[in-house]
């Protein structure tokens, strides 16, 4: 059964923009140390870290607003199978609120745009 959908989508101009002007304080608040390296394996690692802020942008929307959960940015890893195929490694208090609970995930970006899904199950 369904227990939450959520969907964000990112201008990677903007993203860019903000990456910028915060360098490294802001990437490093946002994404952990493997989703960076991740990133920064790639041509161009903007569209890869804007896929992964809106993956946990659309995490946030999953979660309740009834419940004093405070979202920790570093507390969702989005990682990448041997395969490619991206997935959520959960950690601290959003670990224990949804532990039991299957999260599916998908990313895509354009040169314009990073969409994430997370539906949790």
């Amino acid at each position: 059964m369904i227990y939450a959908i959520g969907i964000d989508v990112v201008d990677i101009q903007r993203f860019q923009k903000m990456i910028e002007r915060w360098g490294d304080r802001f990437s490093e608040r946002i994404l952990s140390q493997k989703e960076l390296n991740y990133c920064r394996r790639k041509t161009n690692a903007i569209p890869s870290m804007a896929a992964r802020f809106a993956a946990k942008e659309a995490m946030i929307k999953c979660l309740p607003t009834d419940q004093n959960l405070v979202f920790h940015w570093h507390e969702m890893e989005v990682l990448n199978s041997k395969g490619g195929k991206p997935y959520v490694h959960l950690h601290g208090e959003l670990f224990e609120f949804l532990h039991g609970k299957k999260i599916f995930i998908s990313l895509s970006h354009s040169m314009n745009s990073a969409v994430a899904v997370v539906v949790v199950e």
